[in-house]
């Protein structure tokens, strides 16, 4: 959701014969439309908004009435848009853009970030750093309401409306159209439960060869571990995977149960690692490090409260993510 209902004013209309129409638009009915594409559903965005089911279907109908052209294909399972509603639609949110960017105009001239952000990040990030910085955050700026998306999938800021994401990637980031601000590079190391290796910890990567493990990747990738070594040498490591993820608590879980070798990040491990229930496998070799960056949607102006939030974890998210 792009605004909060109090934020649009309440008798906010145009007369739409300036734009060649010839009955008054209510620029609140524009928001509701929003929020209804957004959600897919009139009764997700009822209850996002806090207005009746009906209220909201009279009011798109009034807005349909207004243009003279049907904005959406609509039952009681099934909601898509016409070609026209999907082209009203990005109208619309660049209209609501420019709302927001005024009212972001005049909240800079308050002395503490005040407002929601919403963050899209990993799970396994918010138990890294985010179950404690948060609430730092928070205690430091009273005035910012922080809504919080731990998730796995790829979770598209625009459309969603989320303030910024918090992503691990190597190369570029997926999507070129958002900015990125680099935090930090964490690293991977391979783990396993003490004593999984019958015969001791493996000293080659060659003897590593086969050993059950943990894939933290979507599956269908390739199951090898890309390890690099003392003067630059590499070595791929084929591995059986015993357990297919895409979360890195479980992967923690799963190497912490004896299922197998699992390659973490280090700042999800460090405890382990530091209190003997996991062992690093061999030391000596290193994966490919991630970068964690801020994503931002490069055409939105950020409020006081996002800016804030941004730059308090670009701070303090390092010392977390440190080996």
């Amino acid at each position: 959701m792009l605004l909060s209902r109090r934020r649009v004013a309440k008798y906010i209309g145009v007369r739409s014969r300036l734009l060649g129409y010839d009955a008054v638009m209510d620029l609140n009915n524009l928001y509701y439309f929003a929020v209804v594409v957004e959600k897919l559903s009139f009764t997700a965005a009822a209850e996002q908004i806090g207005i009746p089911k009906g209220t909201l279907s009279k009011r798109i109908r009034s807005l349909e009435q207004t243009l003279g052209v049907r904005l959406a294909n609509r039952t009681t399972r099934h909601f898509s848009l016409t070609e026209a509603g999907a082209e009203f639609h990005r109208h619309c949110v660049n209209v609501l853009v420019q709302v927001r960017a005024a009212e972001t105009a005049i909240r800079e001239r308050l002395d503490a970030p005040v407002g929601r952000v919403r963050i899209a990040c990993t799970t396994g990030l918010v138990h890294m750093a985010l179950a404690e910085l948060a609430p730092k955050l928070q205690a430091l700026h009273p005035g910012i309401d922080l809504e919080l998306l731990a998730s796995n999938r790829y979770v598209d800021l625009v459309r969603e409306g989320f303030d910024f994401a918090l992503r691990n990637h190597h190369g570029p980031l997926r999507d070129s159209s958002l900015v990125a601000r680099r935090v930090a590079d964490v690293r991977t190391v391979l783990v396993a439960r003490p004593g999984f290796f019958p015969d001791g910890l493996p000293t080659d990567p060659a003897q590593l060869d086969g050993a059950a493990g943990v894939e933290l990747t979507p599956c269908g990738q390739a199951r090898t571990w890309e390890l690099y070594g003392p003067g630059g040498q590499r070595f791929d490591v084929a591995y059986r995977p015993r357990v297919r993820c895409n979360d890195a608590l479980m992967a923690r879980s799963s190497a912490l149960a004896g299922t197998g070798v699992a390659a973490l990040p280090i700042p999800l491990c460090h405890a382990d690692l530091r209190d003997g229930r996991l062992v690093r496998v061999l030391p000596d070799w290193r994966l490919l490090s991630a970068t964690l960056s801020v994503a931002l949607p490069s055409r939105l102006g950020a409020t006081p409260a996002v800016r804030t939030a941004v730059d308090f974890l670009m701070s303090e998210l390092p010392e977390y993510l440190r080996d």
